[in-house]
């Protein structure tokens, strides 16, 4: 019920103004003001439905761990109002803010895997009440895994591929990405060029993440074997599609591990001007690989010279009043904070994927 004095509030009216903002920071910052009206409101449905936009900014936007707080929010709201929500939305609704909640887990390494498996045990429940989602929850599970046994991520994967698609699914230029991208992971080429056709074919319909997610998964194996014949071009492919918000911190993460030994300048560059997204994000696999590109690309302007002018903020801990930084006490830092992540991230998952992958991120020794 909403309260009699608040007969004011037009959730409607608010959202219309909303969706005229740009998208990530300035109107995740809208939405967290139109949450707080709704609130006050006492108003179930658009309680749901400015989280969820929220969320859904933070995923796709921002920083995607962001969503957590206010997917669990959405949860217990939806619990005690479950006709707040039409029932041709809510099925969609509650899934992909499920996903939106689960999906940053795999980034965040203070979350135990206890408190993931329990939340990947209430989406599995959500999909059989559904009766929708179970190709989204199987391509969590393979994405959470990588990091941990790839033979048992390509065992979800599997099981993701050959489950049908619905009205939640992830759209099928991302689908054939995901497919790539397990494919190099397993070591298998052909596989990952077979699946890649459609999309370099221009057959299938591309969404706002396409084909960047496939430039990255071939970038990121590249670099993996060394070939920077093979990563250069794909580097700058990547960069010039564009590096819109902080929600692509990864891309160009891996854009500066290639450039580190291709177009040093330019990377330095970039660090100093995105630097201060990395040291914000919540999203600690973001902050890792920035950290890990900004280690290799320091340790080779090392070799070249002491010191380095860089307009970086205060909020970084070595600030420098005079801009002025030696180069080698750079890349320390950067190589010293990426070991703590890694560390982290390998204590909470059992495994070294992270540490063996920082061991091996100087392509040039």
């Amino acid at each position: 019920m909403k309260d009699s004095n608040m007969t004011d509030f037009n959730g409607g009216g608010l959202m219309s103004l909303i969706d005229r903002l740009p998208d990530g920071t300035i109107k995740m910052n809208a939405l967290s003001d139109a949450i707080q009206q709704a609130d006050a409101a006492n108003d179930p449905y658009w309680r749901l439905m400015f989280r969820f936009e929220y969320a859904w900014q933070a995923a796709f936007d921002d920083d995607p761990p962001k969503a957590i707080p206010v997917g669990a929010e959405f949860n217990s709201i939806l619990a005690q109002y479950p006709d707040a929500l039409p029932p041709e939305q809510k099925d969609y609704l509650h899934l992909v803010i499920m996903q939106n909640t689960v999906d940053p887990i795999a980034a965040l390494p203070q979350i135990p895997i206890s408190q993931w498996k329990q939340l990947m045990d209430e989406f599995y429940t959500l999909t059989e009440r559904y009766q929708i989602g179970e190709r989204l929850y199987w391509w969590r599970m393979a994405q959470f895994w990588q990091y941990i046994d790839k033979e048992e991520s390509f065992t979800y994967f599997r099981k993701f591929w050959n489950s049908k698609r619905d009205k939640v699914s992830d759209c099928e230029a991302c689908d054939v990405s995901h497919a790539v991208h397990m494919s190099l992971l397993m070591g298998d080429r052909k596989a990952a060029d077979r699946f890649a056709k459609p999309l370099e074919s221009g057959r299938l319909v591309l969404c706002s993440d396409t084909p960047q997610l496939m430039w990255l998964a071939y970038l990121e194996d590249a670099l993996r074997r060394g070939d920077l014949e093979e990563a250069h071009p794909l580097a700058n492919k990547l960069y010039r599609k564009g590096i819109r918000d902080k929600s692509d911190l990864g891309y160009l993460a891996t854009i500066l591990h290639c450039w580190a030994y291709t177009d040093l300048e330019l990377a330095i560059h970039q660090i100093g001007a995105r630097l201060d997204w990395a040291l914000s994000m919540w999203d600690q696999k973001k902050k890792y690989d920035f950290y890990k590109a900004s280690w290799a690309c320091f340790h080779e302007l090392a070799k070249k010279q002491d010191t380095i002018s860089l307009p970086l903020s205060a909020k970084f801990p070595l600030y420098q009043e005079d801009s002025v930084y030696n180069s080698t006490e750079l890349a320390q830092w950067f190589h010293t904070e990426a070991e703590k992540i890694a560390a982290r991230f390998d204590a909470r998952n059992g495994s070294d994927y992270f540490q063996q992958n920082l061991a091996q991120a100087l392509i040039l020794q």
